[in-house]
């Protein structure tokens, strides 16, 4: 799960987000994709601010790039990107799918944050964070995007 969540998969979602909102003509998707990437910086900014230091375990002793841990990058842009993936499905899909499809990349977003956790990557308190800057960045989106047409 940890894959699905990471960092570079997420920003390619939101680059995909943002082009398929720009060919059609749908400037709130492209507001969407944009905005996930925003989270993304401000989950990196968030990290060097708290500088709070990852777990003593293998998982992070064995990591090519370092960084800090609170908030977790995986959780937060799990969150908004398949939140907002959700969002969109409820409004652009047949209700009986649609309701699958949230249902699915809801379990998707909670098991990124329980993988973050169970790999050692980071500590329960950094996937909350983590899972509360990419809920409010969603929730801003909506709010600011307005109701689906």
């Amino acid at each position: 799960m940890s894959y699905i969540g990471h960092p570079v998969t997420i920003c390619c979602i939101a680059g995909a987000t943002a082009v398929t909102g720009f060919v059609k003509d749908m400037p709130v998707v492209v507001f969407g994709g944009v905005s996930i990437w925003i989270t993304m910086l401000v989950s990196t900014l968030l990290k060097r601010l708290t500088k709070r230091s990852r777990p003593l375990t293998d998982y992070v002793a064995g990591m090519r790039i370092r960084s800090f841990s609170f908030p977790s990058g995986h959780t937060s842009g799990s969150t908004i990107t398949f939140g907002l993936l959700a969002y969109l499905a409820l409004h652009f899909l047949p209700v009986s799918f649609s309701y699958a499809i949230a249902t699915v990349l809801a379990l998707v977003i909670l098991s990124v944050g329980i993988s973050r956790v169970y790999l050692g990557a980071h500590f329960p308190t950094d996937v909350i964070g983590g899972w509360l800057l990419g809920a409010t960045a969603l929730t801003a989106v909506i709010l600011i995007a307005g109701p689906l047409q």
